[in-house]
């Protein structure tokens, strides 16, 4: 099948490194392995193409007259941040409309897969003049998170655009049962909400070994950003390292970078870990299986949160690589790992609960084995990205059979 993947968040380059552009490649390339023709069509493709990612991509821009009138908008007082780029939106689902209707017309695809992006209406009206169904994927809340985290300018127009959003997708894909709750509660209609958590790339992780090194070393892939929880993971490792001593500590590597990087680095000084501690900075997501395979424990410690909606890539890859993982309980994340087959979990943003269960398979080299070959897996029977493309391409079908439709 021919399928449209539509990206027009301005927040995802779909060459980045950030968990939502690696999400982006490697469900596109799954559907394109499944043998369907795909095109991403994106307001932001980054930079250079990763190695080995060739499915086609397209980028639309804001045309220089809108362009002109956002870049304007920076230097007015009277025009906060969070407006502009609800403004800049808006334009911009004016502009995919009227540049892609006529090439889409003539390609004549079966289905938009879209991932939802908060004024993103553009998907809607594409797939209502072309006659198409509308998958749109919902990774997060996001007029809520934004009024949350960043602020928000049209309140009322934000929050009715994306229930009006929601319920014109022929199918709403959640990434987690507690996104499909919300759905349900924001007036999307039970039926039409498929539940298909993040998966991972097995090909790209289950092949990683173990590096040798003469010091254990625990591990956390991430952005730095403070729900993740790692500043209780430098933590842990400081009463560890209390514990037993620096020299029968293990080592500590953070993978990823963000605002909590100064803060985490000064906080590993502070629990007196700061020669065990490494910290890599933002790196292309080929290079995250060659610093997993660094790693004996993975750990994903997330901090409390009243609404754990997410579905962490982290988790997967973890588990692909054949790490033992220890994780916070939740969210979905006890759906993903068996406690004491597939990993081990701990209350969130328990540091000493932590550290205590870090301990324990440091003193269990054959447990921690056992754990990530158990999620290793598991990880190749059941989490692939193939899955999702199987339940996509099935959508997409039931779909046009019931329309009666041949695309």
């Amino acid at each position: 099948m021919r399928i449209v993947y539509l990206s027009a968040d301005f927040g995802i380059p779909i060459y980045g490194s950030k968990g939502a552009s690696i999400h982006v490649r490697e469900f596109a390339a799954a559907l394109q392995t499944a043998g369907h023709d795909v095109r991403i069509i994106t307001c932001r493709s980054g930079d250079e193409t990763p190695a080995g990612f060739d499915v086609p991509v397209r980028t639309v821009r804001l045309d220089v007259g809108q362009q002109s009138v956002v870049d304007t908008m920076k230097d007015d007082p009277a025009v906060p941040e969070p407006m502009r780029k609800e403004i800049r939106s808006l334009l911009y689902g004016v502009t995919l409309g009227r540049e892609l209707l006529p090439e889409l017309e003539r390609w004549r695809p079966h289905a938009i897969y879209e991932r939802y992006s908060l004024l993103g209406v553009s998907g809607v009206e594409l797939a209502r003049r072309l006659g198409i169904p509308l998958l749109l994927e919902v990774n997060a809340p996001l007029a809520d998170e934004a009024e949350t985290h960043r602020g928000i300018g049209f309140r009322h127009t934000v929050h009715e655009t994306e229930r009006m959003i929601l319920r014109s997708a022929d199918r709403v894909l959640a990434v987690s049962a507690e996104l499909r709750a919300w759905l349900i509660a924001a007036g999307v209609a039970p039926e039409r909400i498929v539940v298909t958590p993040n998966r991972v790339n097995i090909q790209r992780f289950a092949t990683v070994g173990r590096t040798a090194s003469s010091q254990p070393t625990v591990g956390f892939v991430g952005t730095l950003k403070p729900w993740h929880g790692s500043a209780t993971l430098v933590r842990a490792v400081g009463e560890i390292a209390r514990q037993r001593g620096l020299d029968a500590a293990p080592h500590l590597l953070i993978v990823g970078d963000g605002p909590q990087r100064e803060m985490l680095e000064a906080l590993a000084r502070e629990q007196g870990i700061a020669s065990l501690a490494r910290f890599t900075g933002t790196i292309a997501h080929e290079e995250i299986p060659a610093r997993i395979s660094e790693m004996d424990i993975a750990v994903a410690p997330y901090d409390p949160q009243p609404d754990f909606y997410f579905s962490p890539l982290k988790i997967f890859e973890y588990m692909a690589a054949g790490r033992a993982i220890v994780a916070a309980r939740i969210g979905q994340i006890p759906e993903i790992l068996e406690h004491g087959r597939t990993g081990l979990l701990v209350e969130p943003g328990d540091a000493t609960a932590l550290a205590a269960s870090i301990s324990s398979l440091l003193d269990d080299p054959r447990r921690i084995a056992v754990l990530g070959e158990n999620a290793r897996r598991t990880a190749i029977d059941h989490h692939g990205w193939d899955r999702n493309a199987q339940v996509v391409g099935g959508i997409i079908k039931d779909l046009l059979a019931t329309a009666g439709g041949d695309h």
